[in-house]
């Protein structure tokens, strides 16, 4: 309730200092526009086109046909609120001290959000909230809604039985297009009405939903789409006690009380959390579909996807991330954009960081920063 209520006195501080911008774009103002979607927990292997056996992921796939997907993006952390903040200021968390999921950004740091509003970008933010400060928040948003979740049913383990905390869930009785029951898709809803109706430019649409994170539940027409015997066939599972791997493999599987389940068990948790990538990309789908169907948006709009950081999802026996891991799975996430005039059908191998977004924002928007580190610009614009 102290949570809800907080978050309640956000959005009534965000709407009275900061207000609805209706500003248009001056004359000779050709800067981009930016759509960025955050499904959580999301790792680039279980995507199509990263690679994956199976799954379906149409959208990310035509996404990367048509601009620069970036193979080897990994983060910083693998804990979301450290890896966002990491994401947004441009800087390792340790350099003031975002190690923690409570150590949110301050107002006298600096993060894109605020950058690009100071350079007269309208920020609007449909989703979760785990980068921003109270402080910060008016400072570098222009309007917020606090939509974001997916809808699923209770799990098979009762709280205190072994299992419990393998954070299996069950089938909705609701549908993946159903925006009453899912947050997630009522944000992209409210990105795309913003979208048409006149919206000040330029701006930033930000999506950050819960996408693939745990309890590993989805809607009726997502949590069967793949099985667990698919997965055991197709995708196996890394598994478990592997040699040489850090001692927190074993502490996770004691702490949470997973050694009692059985290999189908993981595969169950894998084949569900490969629906919710799924219900995912369909949600982008809709809504690159959607500023596709506004021709004058979509000419000077850049989209970009990506994760603050992976999900263990069964293998080695595990679940959820764990704070400072190192395994790709956790760490290696989607990267993917589509600018305007960018080349289509690049592919980059090279390693690249997601905080490399900072500097790529920035510098399409043409903000003054006091110095610069990588931009994903060039190899967005040049194959």
């Amino acid at each position: 309730m102290a949570l809800k209520f907080r978050c309640y006195v956000m959005v009534f501080v965000v709407a009275v200092l900061v207000g609805f911008s209706t500003g248009k774009r001056a004359p000779g103002d050709t800067r981009p526009n930016f759509v960025i979607y955050v499904p959580d927990e999301t790792r680039a292997e279980s995507i199509g086109v990263y690679g994956h056996p199976f799954v379906k992921t149409p959208n990310l796939d035509a996404l990367a046909a048509n601009g620069t997907v970036f193979k080897e993006a990994h983060v910083l952390h693998t804990q979301c609120a450290p890896s966002r903040c990491a994401m947004i200021t441009g800087r390792y968390m340790h350099v003031l001290g975002h190690r923690t999921q409570t150590h949110l950004v301050r107002e006298y740091e600096p993060n894109f959000f605020r950058y690009l509003k100071e350079a007269g970008y309208h920020v609007t933010w449909h989703g979760k909230n785990d980068m921003l400060s109270q402080a910060a928040f008016p400072l570098s948003v222009s309007n917020w809604t606090m939509d974001g979740g997916i809808s699923m049913a209770k799990g098979p383990f009762t709280y205190g039985e072994p299992g419990y905390y393998s954070f299996l869930a069950g089938k909705s009785d609701k549908f993946g297009n159903d925006s009453e029951a899912n947050g997630d898709y009522r944000a992209v809803l409210k990105g795309l009405e913003f979208m048409k109706n006149d919206p000040p430019e330029p701006f930033v649409v930000f999506l950050p939903g819960k996408g693939s994170h745990p309890n590993y539940g989805a809607p009726a027409d997502y949590y069967d789409m793949y099985s667990p015997e698919q997965v055991a066939k197709e995708a196996p599972l890394r598994p478990p006690n592997v040699v040489n791997k850090p001692k927190y493999h074993d502490g996770i599987i004691k702490y949470r009380q997973l050694e009692t389940l059985n290999q189908s068990i993981f595969n169950k948790i894998n084949s569900i959390y490969l629906g919710r990538v799924s219900y995912v990309d369909w949600m982008l789908g809709q809504l690159v579909s959607g500023i596709d169907a506004l021709p004058d948006i979509a000419k000077n709009t850049a989209i970009f996807v990506t994760s603050d950081h992976g999900d263990f999802s069964g293998d080695y026996h595990l679940v959820e991330k764990w704070p400072g891991g190192l395994d790709d799975i956790l760490t290696r996430v989607p990267l993917i954009g589509r600018i305007p005039g960018g080349v289509k059908g690049n592919v980059v191998d090279a390693p690249v960081n997601v905080f490399d977004l900072f500097y790529t924002l920035t510098d399409m928007a043409k903000c003054r920063l006091t110095s610069r580190t990588y931009t994903l610009l060039a190899v967005c614009c040049h194959s």
